[in-house]
């Protein structure tokens, strides 16, 4: 976050991507005249979440804002996530559209800064991969990030191995020539380095019990 005198930084940028998620329930039905009830078994899972107490420790520690200022970052994303997995909310889909798009969900990279750092142990990173793997479910696949996840996978579950050229590919799309010229210099750097994926991969002895472990896996 800029920071704005010694131990004073602006929170402004924080508070904006907090709204930016709506937090707040959007129920289709009539509020009620008290609160609002749901079990306690449909409420566990948001326990953690919920104990984030806003300090601003997974935002100042989190390695894409410091590269992407567009990104929402890992303390509004998993506030997102406290109403998209909330019961008492009918917006999950809605919601979801909006966290698929540039600066949301997809642009984490993994690095775990936000779970180290959160005194709190609300774990953002595990909430937003939580909501990719829901939007994978309701097939949005929009945007190099599900693209990313769907080949990853689809080439894994195929022959065993990860062919990186393939998945290169089928993430910028084989007929996206502005998006693969742009990737000419890193290709010819690898080239040279002799560290070029093969274009053809061979595929594992046994692919037949891998293609079964995706099966069982893909009816739970």
């Amino acid at each position: 976050m800029p920071v704005i005198t010694d131990l004073t930084a602006d929170f402004k940028p924080f508070w904006d991507k907090m709204h930016a998620v709506d937090p707040y329930l959007k129920p289709e039905e009539e509020a009620p005249e008290a609160e609002y009830i749901a079990p306690n078994e449909d409420m566990v899972h948001l326990v953690g979440v919920m104990n984030c107490i806003m300090c601003g420790a997974c935002v100042s520690d989190c390695t894409v804002l410091e590269v992407k200022d567009n990104f929402l970052g890992p303390a509004a994303l998993a506030k997102a996530y406290r109403f998209v997995a909330d019961p008492r909310d009918d917006t999950e889909t809605e919601r979801l559209e909006n966290l698929v798009e540039d600066g949301g969900i997809w642009d984490c990279t993994r690095c775990m800064q936000c779970v180290e750092v959160c005194p709190k142990d609300v774990d953002p990173m595990s909430r937003i991969m939580a909501m990719r793997a829901n939007s994978l479910e309701k097939k949005m696949n929009k945007g190099y990030g599900p693209r990313h996840a769907n080949a990853f996978t689809s080439l894994v579950k195929s022959s065993g191995i990860l062919n990186e050229t393939l998945l290169i590919l089928k993430t910028k799309g084989f007929f996206n020539i502005i998006e693969l010229i742009k990737l000419l210099p890193l290709a010819i750097a690898a080239q040279l380095a002799g560290k070029r994926p093969p274009f053809l991969s061979h595929s594992i002895k046994n692919k037949d019990k891998l293609k079964n472990i995706f099966k069982k896996l893909e009816k739970k």
